[in-house]
């Protein structure tokens, strides 16, 4: 390649790096990636996070087409609002779940950059969105049905709008609004309440003398007060509480229960014995400090290690380290605060990598930081390439053979046995969509179109009888979740073992699981 040549290739580079409509072109290019592989592959929810998608979300959804607003215990009327929306669209759930969560990670592609773009100029910020783009955990959260994706971005744009060069009370507003929308999906989103007059007040991104940044702060937080503002009224007249929910059962099981009490025992009967936050915290005051400060530290580990991948964690450790050599500028320092605040609010619950996802921005600036300092630009391993730039070029290639690995094989993890005994079932049983369906996930019954009703926590097949005449249940699901929970029903699984009173109606062997109807005149 000539002389001229290299010029006009660096210069077409330059030119793509700089172009306003990057982001839109990358959010374009990975929504519709994701697009295809979803829905070419992921055609049945997983037993993972998606569990809440159909346990939680669906009735959420379904009620508001009945026009009925429902209360859920754990997270706000946001998500359950637009799934039910976007299903007069898309029609079935799952399949809205999976396109709005695609919809959402090219959203926060697009976000990401912007933010990015502020924090380390054009040419890093390409290199740190693909880095997040092609990060194991984004990529699975981009095609499964919940929450997450559309909490990502809906704090991305939040930030996005709190950190730019826009000052005007348009920005700040909905900077707040988006704010307040992401905490009417997750209740962690609280955390802004903290995080921007801290941000604004003591970090000053913008060099604004304190009686500006004072106004800043109060106008944001009236706006993120008044979004939220007609739910709280809703949870204050059916429930008698503005900011109801029970997320501090969770907190009871990182404090008291985990890696003593099961899963299901715990949210079975363990969990009644908690009432309040004020409760867990002052049971044992000493632990619940002890947990969260241990928490620092594991958090922060499984963050390096599961959520970012060490290969790239190192570098955001070393980008912590160089904050003391090399500070950043304002702007950047105030989206740490701001992340720092959101890593602390998880503190208090038990860790998940999904939970974390947000983090990744900020993880992704401190990387990119470390590979900023000047000993290392000066180095230039591959012509004219300098070593910051080939070492990002290795995360990202790294990180792209981990996720590709990864989500080849979770993509259709879900359980596709369902699927088949579903479709038996619907044309050759005759049902109701009241009748009861036993198991221990949702999913079978989501598929099955029966109502679902929890697998009992009980010992003995006399006990589970009497609790199906109790629930006045038809059908009971059994599969390797289900005997994986319940491990004394086992047997459940042969459809020859069954007792007299479980009728096998239909049932498959690779991999076993059985649907039975349930003879309640045999129970009684």
């Amino acid at each position: 390649m000539g002389k001229e040549q290299k010029q006009k290739s660096v210069l077409i580079a330059a030119r793509l790096v700089m172009h306003p409509r990057l982001a839109l072109w990358l959010a374009g290019l990975y929504g519709a990636i994701l697009l295809s592989a979803a829905l070419t592959y992921h055609t049945v929810g997983d037993y993972g996070i998606e569990t809440d998608f159909f346990w939680t979300f669906v009735p959420g959804a379904e009620a508001l087409l009945r026009g009925s607003l429902l209360i859920e215990e754990f997270r706000g009327p946001a998500y359950p609002a637009l799934l039910a929306a976007a299903s007069l669209v898309f029609g079935d759930f799952f399949r809205t779940g999976v396109i709005l969560a695609v919809l959402a990670s090219s959203m926060s592609v697009f976000f990401v950059h912007r933010l990015l773009v502020q924090f380390v100029g054009p040419e890093r910020a390409l290199w740190g969105t693909l880095l997040i783009a092609v990060n194991p955990v984004f990529v699975q959260y981009s095609y499964s049905a919940g929450t997450d994706m559309m909490f990502f971005a809906l704090v991305a744009a939040s930030a996005c709008f709190l950190f730019c060069k826009d000052r005007t009370a348009t920005a700040l507003a909905l900077s707040a609004f988006l704010a307040g929308i992401a905490y009417l999906t997750r209740y962690n989103g609280i955390f802004v309440v903290v995080a921007v007059p801290l941000v604004l007040l003591l970090i000053n991104p913008h060099d604004e003398p304190l009686a500006r940044r004072s106004l800043r702060s109060a106008g944001f937080l009236a706006v993120f007060f008044l979004t939220i503002l007609p739910w709280g009224m809703y949870c204050l007249a059916e429930k008698g509480d503005f900011f109801y929910n029970k997320n501090y059962l969770n907190i009871a099981y990182e404090m008291f229960a985990k890696g003593r009490v099961g899963w299901d025992e715990y949210w079975s009967q363990a969990s009644r014995h908690y009432t309040s936050l004020g409760q867990v915290i002052f049971a044992d005051p000493s632990l619940f400090v002890t947990t969260v400060a241990g928490n620092v530290v594991n958090h922060l580990l499984n963050d390096l290690s599961t959520l970012l991948g060490w290969h790239t964690g190192v570098f955001a450790v070393a980008g912590i380290l160089l904050l003391y050599k090399q500070r950043v500028n304002r702007t950047v320092a105030g989206f740490l605060v701001y992340s720092l605040v959101f890593f602390g609010i998880l503190l208090i619950v038990f860790y998940s990598e999904r939970f974390s996802m947000f983090l990744l921005a900020a993880y992704t600036v401190l990387a990119l930081h470390a590979l900023s300092w000047e000993k290392l630009r000066s180095v230039r391993p591959v012509g004219r390439l300098s070593l910051p730039v080939f070492i990002v070029l290795v995360l990202i290639g790294w990180t792209f053979v981990q996720s590709y690995q990864f989500n080849r094989q979770n993509i259709d993890s879900g359980p596709r046995e369902v699927l088949v005994i579903a479709e038996w079932f619907k044309n050759n049983v005759p049902h109701r969509r009241e009748d009861g369906l036993i198991t221990r996930k949702p999913h079978a019954s989501y598929y099955l179109g029966l109502e679902m009703m929890g697998f009992p926590y009980v010992e003995t097949m006399d006990q589970l009888l009497k609790e199906a005449r109790t629930l006045k249940a038809r059908f009971l699901y059994f599969s390797l979740i289900e005997a994986a929970m319940r491990p004394q029903f086992q047997f459940l699984l042969d459809p020859r073992q069954a007792p007299p009173q479980l009728r096998p109606v239909v049932y498959t062997t690779s991999p076993p699981a059985v649907l039975y109807e349930i003879d309640t005149a045999a129970t009684r």
